[in-house]
């Protein structure tokens, strides 16, 4: 039987106690010192009564308290569900309401009676004695992109999760050594980062890859080099901006998004010894549930690379309208049974009955999800995947619904319609722009759009560009016709003098952009940036000796802009810098 987190964890710290656990810059925990903190905290989240059935949220910065906190969930049998620091309040607090948490545990406190700070958390309480964890217990809830306007959460039952993390460990020995763990907690890519190393003998090494690829944050020194890395497709180019030790020795695993050999390529020409996993799983599936592995010397295609077959205890089936099974080479939907099956979506019974669907193929009574993803299968056994079969896109890994960002604009008093469709290259350059009908007499401001956009949405839901048409123009079937949407405006030609700064900085904008010019009116988001290639710009000007912020650069987004709001980017002595 599969043993839950929770008992594996307390496993290993029973065999490993002096080992690292947690490292976060200069402060090192062991498993011991883990399991102690935890474990001060689960006795206060059980006196206020979590345990098997409940829920906790969880809302805190990276760090090892937070390891610490989800830990503590997870030893008090309860179900942790995981809010990003950087959501909007109104988001959290949908959240909140919708799954209705026990318990709050966050950085600052509140007066709603369910809120307690670390400090709180960590005050000493009595003891309890932990119910047993059953299978069919919450372990988590990860909420994703409803197109419904509204976030959706997906419930990870202890055994789904038992189940892919048994797998996890066989499949993946680089989480024995050093995991980076830099995704949002909220995102469940990281649950391979955070529990994998966990329940295998290894230590989470907490990173800002980001801030490390800008220069905003020094690099790891005297540190013994990740093993393991887990990343989207679209993290590719910020892997090329950073040092060897933040880089994997041993296996670089990708999910969340279609991978391309062309997109792969100058990763392995550079690392040519790292094993290299393309990893697929829907959220419903528990993380990942196929795998193809590219080892060593292996020819990749510069096509999409194959998302492989199957995890053990899982089944895989390639369908036609009809649920019936497709001929090798057919393109179908593909359809997921099985061990690592979530329970569902919480409180939507609908929704469930809709993607949880009985499996005519196997015994009367199973499940299985159908994921809206287009697959065919090659002749080796190899699952290929293909795209969506409905609107949903896949954006650096997150995965949305255009619709919930549609209903959200349409609440905007100047908005009487819209649409929002990807422009760009799906391995690094997508993006998301919003497609506006005005409504009488009304004038939509793209800034006050997206600052209604980003009261309700997460960062990677906000559209970049916000482009005004009188009519959403339809096909003869009625339908949107994307075609003939007009492509929204770099704004590269301008008049204006620019001044020596300006100059110098439209140079390194247009270099990281990879584009001949860019004006310094020009909107870096529409003309191709994202926060990667945001990250090639702000290493590129501090080299140059310009002081840049990141989140300057994603806030501002013109050369005009960005140098306004930082007046002392530019210092008189620094080499290269503007005089």
């Amino acid at each position: 039987m599969t043993p839950a987190l929770r008992d594996a964890f307390l496993d290993q710290a029973t065999r490993t106690p002096d080992a690292d656990a947690v490292v976060h810059g200069d402060r090192l925990w062991t498993y011991r010192d883990l399991e102690l903190c935890a474990g001060r905290i689960a006795r206060s989240l059980a006196a206020r009564g979590a345990g098997p059935g409940t829920l906790v949220a969880v809302r805190l910065a990276h760090s090892p308290e937070l390891v610490a906190a989800l830990l503590a969930v997870v030893l008090t049998g309860a179900g942790y569900v995981p809010l990003a620091t950087d959501d909007p309040q109104n988001r959290v607090q949908h959240i909140l309401g919708d799954c209705a948490a026990a318990l709050v545990l966050a950085e600052h406190p509140s007066d709603d009676g369910r809120t307690l700070t670390l400090d709180e958390a960590l005050t000493p309480a009595r003891a309890f004695d932990a119910a047993p964890v059953q299978p069919s217990d919450p372990a988590y809830v990860i909420y994703t992109s409803g197109s419904s306007g509204r976030p959706k959460g997906v419930l990870v039952e202890h055994g789904a999760l038992g189940t892919y993390l048994e797998q996890a460990r066989a499949r993946y020995d680089g989480l024995a050594g050093r995991t980076v763990l830099h995704s949002s907690v909220s995102f469940d890519m990281s649950v391979t980062s955070l529990w994998g190393p966990l329940v295998s003998g290894g230590a989470i090494h907490i990173l800002d890859l980001k801030s490390i690829a800008s220069g905003e944050q020094p690099a790891p020194v005297n540190a013994a080099q990740p093993t393991f890395l887990k990343v989207t497709p679209s993290h590719l180019p910020l892997l090329s901006l950073l040092p060897d030790s933040c880089l994997p020795t041993g296996q670089l695993v990708i999910g969340g998004e279609a991978l391309t050999g062309s997109a792969l390529g100058p990763w392995r020409t550079e690392h040519p010894h790292v094993t290299v996993v393309n990893e697929y799983g829907p959220t419903e599936a528990t993380v990942g549930c196929c795998v193809y592995v590219i080892r060593p010397g292996d020819p990749v295609d510069p096509g999409p690379v194959p998302i492989g077959q199957a995890f053990a205890g899982t089944l895989l089936y390639v369908l036609d309208a009809e649920r019936k099974p497709v001929a090798q080479g057919v393109i179908g939907e593909l359809h997921i049974a099985g061990a690592q099956l979530a329970r569902g979506y919480l409180g939507r019974a609908k929704l469930t009955a809709e993607r949880f669907v009985p499996n005519p193929l196997t015994a009367q009574g199973s499940l299985m999800y159908r994921t809206g993803d287009l697959v065919r299968e090659r002749p080796n056994g190899d699952l290929e995947y293909l795209g969506r079969a409905d609107e949903q896109l896949k954006i650096s890994g997150y995965r949305i619904e255009p619709g919930e960002i549609e209903t959200v604009l349409r609440s905007h008093a100047a908005v009487r319609d819209c649409a929002v469709l990807p422009v760009g290259e799906p391995d690094v350059r997508r993006q998301l722009v919003a497609y506006v009908v005005p409504g009488p007499g009304s004038s939509p401001d793209p800034a006050a759009l997206a600052r209604h956009a980003a009261e309700v949405l997460p960062p990677h839901m906000v559209p970049v560009a916000f482009v005004t048409v009188r009519e959403l123009p339809l096909t003869p079937n009625g339908k949107l016709d994307r075609a003939a949407l007009p492509a929204p405006s770099t704004g590269a030609s301008e008049a204006c003098v620019r001044s020596p700064a300006e100059t110098l900085l439209c140079e390194l904008m247009a270099q990281a952009l990879g584009v001949p010019e860019i004006g310094a009116d020009a909107d870096f988001l529409t003309s191709g940036g994202s926060s990667i290639t945001a990250l090639k710009l702000v290493a590129g000007a501090r080299r140059a000796g310009l002081r840049l912020e990141l989140t300057t650069v994603l806030r501002e987004r013109t050369v005009r802009r960005i140098l306004a709001a930082r007046p002392d980017a530019a210092p008189l002595n620094a080499e290269g810098a503007p005089q």
